[in-house]
């Protein structure tokens, strides 16, 4: 079985890369490499060695790019929160805060697979963060009520996210978003108004 690297080098037509687009890619099949090796055993008895050999890179390359196995966990983690939390900045959804959710959902469901392993391996849950970015860094408030009403929007949510995910994410994203529309919507483009200096009606 041909290795991950010569694999996706071949996909995609490369065969010389720059030192940053080098590193790039040395992050990505290490990635995918402990996805597979993730699917048939458990975190903590994958082995260096085995994913080097599996991704195809150099021991020498793994640590240029990780200093452990679980720094490639960090990274991806990082890589689909990045993701959400540009959504939640994105001000487009103010027209729409159901689709807001829609993509919330679809987002999360395409990157499905990596958010249960990282769930079963615990990383996510390192910095004390859900799948959601923490919203009461991303909107201010004026006081402390405002505060605590936002801690319970940001718990509430990721509460429905992690059940939906928990649940094999059975219903349809279009469904979840229509709930949580139900749920929160009013007070989440109240968020998003405030953070544009809008005056609600």
């Amino acid at each position: 079985m041909e290795n991950i690297l010569k694999t996706l080098m071949k996909e995609r037509n490369t065969y010389r890369l720059s030192g940053s687009e080098a590193n790039k890619l040395t992050r990505e099949c290490l990635q995918k490499a402990l996805v597979c090796l993730m699917d048939e055993k458990d975190f903590e008895k994958i082995s260096i060695t085995e994913l080097v050999k599996t991704s195809g890179v150099s021991r020498q390359s793994f640590y240029r790019n990780y200093r452990s196995k679980e720094d490639i966990l960090v990274d991806m983690w990082k890589n689909i929160y990045q993701k959400v939390s540009e959504m939640v900045e994105d001000f487009k959804y103010q027209e729409n805060i159901c689709q807001w959710y829609n993509d919330l959902f679809a987002l999360i469901r395409e990157n499905g697979n990596t958010i249960k392993l990282l769930v079963q391996a615990k990383l996510n849950r390192k910095d004390g963060k859900g799948v959601l970015p923490v919203l009461h860094e991303i909107f201010p408030t004026e006081n402390l009520e405002e505060r605590y009403r936002l801690v319970a929007y940001e718990g509430a949510l990721n509460a429905v996210v992690n059940e939906w995910i928990a649940q094999g994410m059975k219903d349809d994203t279009a469904y979840m978003a229509n709930l949580c529309n139900g749920f929160f919507g009013e007070y989440h483009l109240k968020l998003l108004k405030n953070n544009t200096g809008e005056k609600e009606d």
